[in-house]
């Protein structure tokens, strides 16, 4: 075992581009025990194709249905003597199956759009590739000779048979076979041979349309093919298979005037019956994936995108060979003859923005008095007792309708899209012109933890009463990320969790544990891990859909706010990263119909309480009219120490000294 372990660990230690060091890939695993393996949605795992040497097959379940999906192979040849190979689906292609395999993983995009199925859970390997083929090609081997053992047993000839062979025997031309070895075994021969013995068919194996023929072998006519291509039909056994066909006359000895055709090469009957794998390994068995043209290269105009659609599925489909970056040309081309009519679209540059989109000067609060002080008691009880009274569903809908129109995600003018030159936030954030939208957001997600701290740390009472807010708190956390699947949100209010002055609250900590135990649980095994795996850029936490992504390490990134480290995790960070915000991107339109869906559930916004969640609301309330235009550092340092001194109010140090 210890062999077996260090061979699978060091075939894991190979190039991440290579098929082998994935745990997911398995080889030649034969489907049915790829099905054994895939248990619920979401499960999937690679393997050798059994049907077409070389080719690698994606398994998976989705819906409580096995799935089988070809990876596409695309060879570019675009001079001779060069080619080059891309992987993919449908859609996005890859210079190998790992990144095709990453690509759909973590960003949920699903690999048929027939089907919808996703996949997000792989199944590993146990044992070595080496391991897999042998017990493959040992099984193989048993149904071989289960297929010879039961050809055998269909040669066996009664007495009565064998008199009628010799009979017939007598009949036959000097080309015919005189002894019984080639009885139950095709014989290849030249054209002018006059006859051969067929395989004899039992009864079993006949399909019902079929008549049934006679177990003794008999003579063809000179014009019949040697060996006819029949339906293959299962026997008892997996591995027993038989070859079927029409009956032939004993009368039919003799030569016919013309010389018969060729017979077909046993290679075709020998591959059909080798395995039982191959049989229900064929390609009509795999799903159905309609390959599509990349977004990049489709022509405007409606007409030209149908016909490029059209040209590139067929050819695709039909010669899996794909010419992307010559295909360009072509389309442009198409398009300048398509007419004038197709032509209405030119590009415009797009605005680089200089002002913060929250307008202090244009804001007219509800609950704020004018020219208030920073952190005004009046206002802070109000506060308290909306949050007190609203459930954290409800709170958590209100946080997504504010967050998803600051991140540009619903809401968007045509004129707003025209400046950005894109149509949702999540695209302007990865480009240059950006920066001002990532600088607000990173405003808003800080101020968002701060007003969470503001709300523990400002309850004045019991320690019980601060548990019971604590929990609360909690609740909205497992709210942002269950049910709203707000993750800015959510990362908001773990950020308020994990600040020194209310990870230092021991006693409220306990009570919480003592009084809620489940949310204490919740809180430590579940939302914790799931936060660093964001914090990673690690999307293999996430399922189904969402209204805002994690974006704030991709925010900081771009902003020189947070640097990677020059090694190999660093590396593998920054990778993440990157993929999450190309995910993100891509995903953009699913997050606005998520988020649209959510907001337009019924539900009624409480106008007090959508104030309470925007961002110059709380520059106000934390900073006071003035304070609120001073520079962001100075303001953060400033209210860090505010939240110090409230947390050593609440929970002085002398009370933990022994």
């Amino acid at each position: 075992m210890d062999s077996l372990k260090k061979e699978l660990e060091e075939e894991l230690k190979l190039s991440s581009e290579d098929l082998r060091s994935h745990a997911w890939y398995h080889g030649q695993l034969p489907r049915e025990g790829a099905e054994q393996l895939l248990c619920r949605d979401g499960d999937f795992l690679v393997r050798d194709s059994s049907s077409c040497a070389g080719e690698n097959v994606l398994s998976c379940m989705w819906k409580n249905q096995h799935m089988h999906f070809k990876v596409i192979r695309v060879v570019l040849r675009p001079k001779q003597g060069y080619s080059r190979e891309l992987f993919q689906f449908e859609n996005d292609q890859f210079n190998n199956i790992p990144a095709l395999i990453r690509f759909h993983v973590g960003g949920r995009r699903p690999v048929s759009n027939s089907t919808g199925a996703i996949i997000f859970h792989p199944i590993t390997r146990t044992l070595p590739l080496r391991i897999i083929s042998e017990r493959q090609a040992a099984r193989h081997q048993v149904s071989t000779s289960d297929l010879s053992r039961g050809q055998s047993k269909r040669r066996s000839l009664s007495s009565s048979q064998k008199d009628t062979l010799l009979v017939n025997n007598l009949l036959r031309s000097g080309s015919q076979p005189a002894n019984l070895e080639t009885v139950g075994r095709p014989s290849l021969q030249s054209a002018q041979s006059d006859s051969n013995l067929r395989i004899g068919v039992p009864q079993k194996c006949l399909s019902h349309e079929s008549s049934p023929a006679p177990i003794s072998p008999v003579f063809r006519t000179g014009s019949e093919p040697l060996l006819s291509p029949a339906t293959s039909c299962r026997a008892s056994s997996p591995s027993q298979w038989c070859l079927g066909g029409s009956p032939l006359r004993g009368s039919d000895g003799q030569l016919h005037s013309r010389a018969p055709p060729k017979p077909l090469r046993i290679s075709i009957l020998v591959s059909s019956a080798s395995s039982g794998e191959q049989e229900t390994d064929l390609v009509g068995l795999y799903g159905e994936l309609v390959p599509q043209v990349p977004v990049t290269m489709l022509p405007k105009g409606h007409a030209a995108r149908l016909r490029a659609q059209e040209k590139w599925s067929s050819r695709a489909r039909i010669t899996e060979t794909s010419f992307g970056f010559l295909e360009a040309q072509k389309l442009e081309e198409e398009q300048s003859e398509s007419g004038a009519g197709e032509r209405d679209w030119q590009f415009e540059r797009p605005q680089t923005e200089t002002a913060s989109c929250f307008r202090l000067d244009e804001f007219h609060s509800l609950l704020l008095p004018e020219n208030n002080r920073p952190l005004d008691h009046s206002t802070l009880a109000r506060v308290k007792e909306l949050l007190t009274r609203t459930d954290a569903r409800t709170t958590a809908l209100h946080m997504l309708s504010v967050n998803s129109q600051v991140a540009r995600i619903t809401g968007v003018t045509a004129e707003q899209k025209r400046m950005m030159g894109v149509e949702t936030g999540l695209e302007l954030i990865t480009l240059p012109h950006g920066g001002q939208l990532r600088q607000d957001l990173l405003e808003r997600h800080h101020v968002l933890a701060l007003g969470m701290a503001v709300d523990l740390l400002g309850c004045t009472g019991s320690v019980g009463q601060r548990a019971t807010v604590l929990h609360k708190i909690i609740q909205l956390a497992q709210e942002l990320r269950d049910t709203t699947h707000d993750l800015y949100a959510f990362s908001a209010v773990m950020k308020a969790l994990e600040l020194p002055q209310v990870v230092r609250l021991e006693m409220t900590w306990r009570a919480l544990r003592r009084s809620h135990t489940d949310s204490a649980v919740q809180f430590e095994k579940s939302l914790k891990p799931f936060m660093r795996s964001l914090q990673e850029g690690d999307d293999s936490v996430l399922s189904g859909p969402l209204s805002l992504p994690h974006m704030v390490p991709l925010l900081r990134l771009m902003e020189g706010e947070d640097c990677v480290e020059s090694t190999d995790e660093g590396c593998q960070l920054l990778f993440n990263l990157l993929q999450s915000a190309r995910n993100a991107a891509l995903h953009a339109s699913d997050y606005t119909q998520h988020a649209n869906s959510l907001l337009s559930g019924g539900w009624e916004s409480i106008p007090e309480l959508l104030e309470v969640f925007l961002t110059e609301f709380a520059l106000r309330l934390f900073w006071g009219e003035t304070g609120a235009k001073t520079e962001r550092k100075e303001r953060y340092a400033k209210f860090d120490r505010i939240l110090t001194v409230l947390s050593n109010k609440l929970e002085p140090d002398e009370m933990f000294k022994v």
